[in-house]
C-alpha cells in the first residue's frame, strides 16, 4: 500500500508537488531530507514500506511522529533517515519490551 498525503497526521507540511513515488525504485539517496516538506516525509515512509515491511496506516503515522519528534537534527540525508528508521523498527512495529 502506498501511503498518501491524506494518511499523514500533520497538515501543515510544505508541499512542492514532487512526484517522488516514481523514484521509489531508486531507493534512498544522499539528497537532503527536510522534515517539514510533506513530499520528503511521504517519500521516506514509502521507501521504508518498500525496503522493510508492508506498513499499515497506523505504522506510517508512527514513523511520521518519530521523524517529527525524535529524528536528530544532525541526520540530513535520505540514507541517514532510512538507516535511523531501521534502528527504530521495534518502536514502529510495537515490539519494545515493557
Amino acid at each position: 500500500m502506498t501511503i498518501a498525503k491524506e494518511h499523514l497526521l500533520i497538515s501543515d507540511y510544505e508541499w512542492h508537488n514532487d512526484n517522488k513515488s516514481t523514484r521509489l525504485s531508486e531507493g534512498a539517496t544522499r539528497k537532503r531530507f527536510d522534515r517539514f516538506d510533506g513530499d520528503c516525509v511521504l517519500h521516506i515512509i514509502n521507501l521504508f514500506d518498500c525496503c522493510i515491511d508492508k506498513l499499515t496506516i497506523a505504522q506510517a503515522q508512527r514513523i511520521e511522529s518519530l521523524i517529527q519528534k525524535e529524528l536528530p537534527l544532525e541526520i540530513k540525508s535520505e540514507i541517514s533517515v532510512l538507516q535511523w528508521l531501521k534502528e527504530k523498527h521495534p518502536q514502529i512495529f510495537c515490539l519494545e519490551a515493557v
